[in-house]
């Protein structure tokens, strides 16, 4: 008896032809309806028309490509709190090293205030800017890595002092912070100490060093999860300083200061702990004198310094006999004749509260307190401001000189931007090939 029309349809859609005589229940045909997705052989078995089965076989195929689009989502909009996240800063650095602020500013009339910074407003240079990438790990509160040459700055300044003692002071410091890579993290502060290298100043010699007649104190009080670590300047070159050493013919003295040579240095703030104090010693050279070739005018800086004076009293291009070296107290520790030298000691960031001190400093006493804060989010985004302090003992022909010294670091940082970490692009990369292929090996009837 002839097999009803009814009951071969079905079996001919899935054969993929109409009027086909349907193969043994165990041939390839069987085998391909075995394997047919559960949705689409209930349809088969109900006696559905090709466009049922078409509808369910598009609504198949497809899935892969929404399950792809669904983990792309999460990928992206779910940022694991564990993982490196990268954050957009933008800042400043503050530095007040020896007597005076880098770069130079100036302080009006009414003294120094931390309320903004040395009361130059910026004249006639800024605190130094920052910028850039930064990363932030973990959260609540999230670690902070900081990479080298995100603050940078080479700053000149040239100011005319007057014709009768001083002339001018000019600058030309190359500034790139920080010195190394910093990482900042909760626990990486110093935590809380006051740390007094003599106790001149009423609290307990806590050192090192201890003893002899070092006026000053450091008192550091950690913030929420004694959150800090090391983190230091680099500088190169450095300014000078001129003087009138004989009015006619007129000849300037120079005496450089901060240094020279374009190789970076590390000040001593920035790194070290009240055991264990960052220590840096730092030279000045000896001043020489020159013979301008053009006398500058009232308000004009010296442009061409001329030939240096010989201990003869010549002049390098027509005299004879050595450079003359004026105010030298010593040798550093290459030989070379120095007009003083200075002992830095200096501490790690933290988020809390610094106070630096001394009452004994050659042009003023210094008292600054210094606060950080952070009030990011636990991911790390928003403002976090970090401060150091220490002390500096400068040796001169006129005696030792304390200065307090201080840094302060001011940063913004931007919400991370949603990114895919190298697993979750690999895993979505894998979903959309699945997919692509799925629906490749549906149209071909496979």
């Amino acid at each position: 008896m002839s097999q009803p029309q009814r009951a071969r349809l079905p079996m001919a859609t899935v054969a993929g032809g109409h009027g086909q005589r349907p193969e043994s229940r165990s041939g390839p045909t069987a085998a391909r309806q075995r394997a047919l997705p559960i949705e689409r052989v209930e349809v088969q078995n109900r006696g559905a028309g090709r466009g049922e089965v078409a509808r369910v076989r598009h609504r198949r195929a497809g899935s892969p490509v929404a399950i792809a689009g669904v983990a792309l989502a999460l990928l992206i909009a779910l940022p694991p709190t564990a993982s490196a996240r990268k954050l957009q800063m933008s800042g400043t650095w503050a530095i007040r090293g020896g007597s005076s602020f880098i770069p130079l500013q100036y302080a009006l009339a009414g003294g120094t205030s931390m309320g903004d910074l040395s009361k130059g407003r910026g004249s006639p240079n800024g605190p130094i800017p920052g910028g850039g990438a930064v990363t932030a790990i973990g959260s609540a509160p999230a670690m902070l890595v900081v990479s080298r040459h995100r603050f940078q700055t080479s700053p000149f300044a040239g100011i005319d002092l007057g014709p009768v003692t001083l002339v001018q002071i000019t600058t030309m410091f190359v500034i790139d912070g920080p010195f190394e890579a910093v990482t900042l993290m909760a626990g990486g502060g110093p935590g809380s100490f006051q740390w007094c290298p003599n106790a001149v100043l009423g609290c307990p010699v806590s050192g090192p060093p201890n003893g002899g007649n070092r006026n000053g104190r450091v008192i550091y009080v950690a913030g929420a999860n004694r959150f800090g670590g090391t983190m230091q300047i680099g500088l190169a070159r450095g300014g000078t300083i001129s003087f009138t050493f004989n009015a006619v013919p007129f000849q300037a003295g120079h005496v450089h200061f901060g240094g020279s040579g374009p190789t970076l240095r590390a000040p001593a703030v920035g790194r070290g702990g009240p055991a264990s104090p960052s220590t840096r010693m730092a030279y000045a050279p000896a001043a020489v004198v020159t013979q301008p070739t053009m006398v500058p005018g009232i308000g004009s800086l010296i442009l061409y310094p001329g030939p240096r004076l010989t201990t003869m009293l010549g002049l390098t291009t027509t005299g004879t006999g050595p450079i003359l070296r004026v105010g030298t107290v010593g040798t550093s520790a290459m030989g070379t004749p120095v007009i003083w030298s200075t002992t830095e000691f200096g501490f790690a960031h933290t988020t809390g509260t610094v106070i630096v001190q001394q009452t004994a400093g050659s042009a003023a006493d210094d008292f600054f307190t210094l606060m950080g804060s952070d009030m990011r989010t636990a991911l790390g985004a928003g403002n976090i401001s970090t401060v150091a302090g220490g002390i500096s003992f400068r040796n001169t022909l006129a005696g030792q000189a304390p200065y307090a010294t201080f840094h302060k670091v001011w940063m913004t940082l931007s919400p991370p931007v949603p990114s895919l970490s190298p697993a979750g692009i690999a895993a979505v990369g894998a979903l959309l090939l699945l997919a692509v292929g799925y629906v490749l090996r549906r149209r071909v009837g496979l």
